[in-house]
Order: C-alpha cells, then sequence, then structure tokens
C-alpha cells in the first residue's frame, strides 16, 4: 500500500451573501450586520458564516444608526468637490469605511455620527450639539 502525497484542499467558503449594506427592517433604514450565535461576534453585511469562527450559526441584524468618528480623510479628485470618507466605529463596536457628508457641524475625530440614507446610498453627518 502507498501513502497518498496529495495535499487535502478545503473548499472554499464565501463568507458574504450580498455586498448591498443598507436594508429596511421595522424601526426604517439600517446598516445591516450579522451576529454569530456561536462566539458573539458581530459583523457588517450579511454573512452566512461568521467571519471570527467561520460559524454557520449567523443571524441578520440592524446596526445602529449612530458611533463615533474615528478618522476621515478628503479626496480631491475631479471637478465635484472634495469627498470625505472615514472609518466609524458603530455603537455596537463595529468599525466601517463610509462617506461622510458635512454640515454645520464641522467632522472631527472622536465626534458623534449618524447614519443618513439618500436612496440606496449611505453616509454619516456630524450629531450637533454633542
Amino acid at each position: 500500500m502507498t501513502a497518498s502525497t496529495e495535499a487535502t484542499v478545503s473548499a472554499t467558503v464565501a463568507d458574504l451573501e450580498s455586498d448591498g449594506l443598507l436594508g429596511e427592517f421595522p424601526e426604517g433604514p439600517r446598516l445591516v450586520g450579522t451576529a454569530c450565535g456561536g462566539c458573539g461576534a458581530t459583523m457588517i453585511g450579511t454573512r452566512v458564516v461568521c467571519s471570527t469562527c467561520v460559524s454557520r450559526d449567523v443571524s441578520r441584524v440592524a446596526l445602529p444608526t449612530t458611533g463615533v468618528l474615528y478618522t476621515f480623510t478628503r479626496l480631491h479628485v475631479g471637478g465635484d468637490g472634495p469627498r470625505s470618507l472615514g472609518y466609524v466605529d458603530l455603537d455596537n463596536g463595529v468599525r466601517t469605511l463610509a462617506d461622510l457628508r458635512e454640515t454645520s457641524e464641522p467632522l472631527r475625530p472622536d465626534g458623534r455620527v449618524r447614519l443618513g440614507t439618500d436612496g440606496d446610498a449611505w453616509y454619516f453627518t456630524p450629531v450637533t450639539g454633542e
């Protein structure tokens, strides 16, 4: 009997079910997240497996509409004016890269932000008075 020298290859599993991050929930439009029943992790997007422990015990959840701006930048490309992008730490600890829209309240790291929507587009704006 000869021992096999071929390596066993595992099948790949796509973890994202959909690229769409905005969903309708009873409380209104929210970012879509996935909560893992195995390890308790929450992540952005509709997942078929947990990105942390690879469990298939996952469920779709609405993510918070508020968070804290971790950092941001302004991109100067084309003639439409600057585009602001930043990392937002949602109130449940999930971090996402997001478009930012400035208001009379300036963008600042550690500033509170709130989710806004415009059709299928989503973005965060500074929360006034906080």
